[in-house]
């Protein structure tokens, strides 16, 4: 695979999460909303979001109350950075993150990629008391 596989606009259509038992959850629920674009000169960037966020009382964002501050943060995911491909897989470096931890680390995905359908594989990762291997599912968008 070769970064020109990967450039262009992705629709999320699917987040899964597996852990060892091979429970499967859907942790932004059944419809998640969501892009990755990757450019050729090796940028990329991402948004995620959960199917039903509620809305905040007041149209000014930071006026919203604590606890609706903190739910729309647990129902969203931006990042952006350098990408690079090696064999099957993706490395994202981030630069920018909704997470201040995740900002200048590298986001390794395997990818499985078929025509205009692509899936990002996320290495067994701990989760409180479980290891989930995390699935995301894109299709090319026009």
């Amino acid at each position: 695979m070769t970064i020109n596989d990967l450039v262009g606009r992705w629709r999320l259509t699917a987040w899964t999460a597996t852990d060892e038992t091979g429970a499967v959850t859907m942790p932004f629920g059944a419809q998640p909303q969501g892009g990755v674009i990757y450019t050729a000169g090796g940028w990329m960037s991402g948004q995620l979001a959960a199917d039903s966020r509620p809305t905040l009382s007041t149209p000014i964002a930071l006026a919203g109350t604590e606890a609706e501050r903190a739910q729309a943060y647990s129902t969203y995911i931006a990042y952006s950075g350098e990408y690079r491909v090696e064999g099957d897989t993706v490395i994202h470096t981030l630069r920018m993150s909704l997470f201040p931890n995740w900002v200048g680390t590298e986001q390794r995905r395997t990818v499985e990629l078929s025509g205009d359908r692509l899936v990002l594989r996320t290495p067994p990762t701990p989760v409180g008391d479980r290891v989930l291997v995390n699935a995301l599912h894109w299709i090319r968008a026009e």
